[in-house]
């Protein structure tokens, strides 16, 4: 047999366990962030984007930005347009917390997993990135479960987006562009 015979990775207290170690280093290594999910006013259906949307909540969950050196991506780039800073983050947040602090706010049909176009809004660096793929199988079934999200971003590029979130830093920064 070549699995350890010990060990058997369909226990559930074992896969607790997992995700309240991996709860507490993202806890301990991780900031807290605000999540800001997307509301669609407008929907343009030929290009299927939406022409006017809004923030109106926010919630407040800790993640860990997987890179601890800077952002990822080209950062600044000079096109024939200006300067264009191009910064991209991943993010991890265990699902556990996810369920617990912005899950159980949201209504059934999104609140399974954070969604592609919502913002992440970082205190540290004043900086909103917009969630452009959600990794819902990393790990790969470690002990058989999936204990985290991996959400990668980029820098968001604010066009008349309304912010009301009831966060004086946020909306004050989203009223400026």
């Amino acid at each position: 047999m070549a699995t350890n015979v010990y060990f058997s990775p369909k226990v559930k207290t074992e896969q607790n366990l997992y995700e309240d170690i991996i709860i507490e280093s993202l806890k301990m290594y991780g900031q807290d962030v605000y999540y800001l999910p997307r509301t669609i006013v407008e929907r343009d259906f030929i290009l299927g984007e939406p022409v006017e949307s809004q923030f109106d909540d926010s919630y407040t969950v800790e993640m860990y930005i997987e890179n601890p050196e800077g952002f990822d991506g080209e950062s600044e780039l000079m096109s024939k347009f200006g300067l264009e800073i191009r910064d991209t983050a991943t993010f991890i947040v265990s699902r556990r917390r996810w369920e617990q602090t912005v899950g159980i706010y949201m209504e059934e049909s999104t609140n399974f997993r954070p969604n592609e176009g919502d913002l992440i809004y970082l205190p540290m660096s004043g900086s909103f990135f917009q969630i452009d793929k959600v990794e819902h199988e990393k790990p790969f079934f470690q002990l058989n479960n999936l204990p985290t999200y991996q959400l990668i971003g980029s820098l968001f590029e604010f066009s008349d987006e309304l912010f009301t979130t009831q966060i004086p830093e946020v909306d004050r920064i989203g009223s400026l562009y």
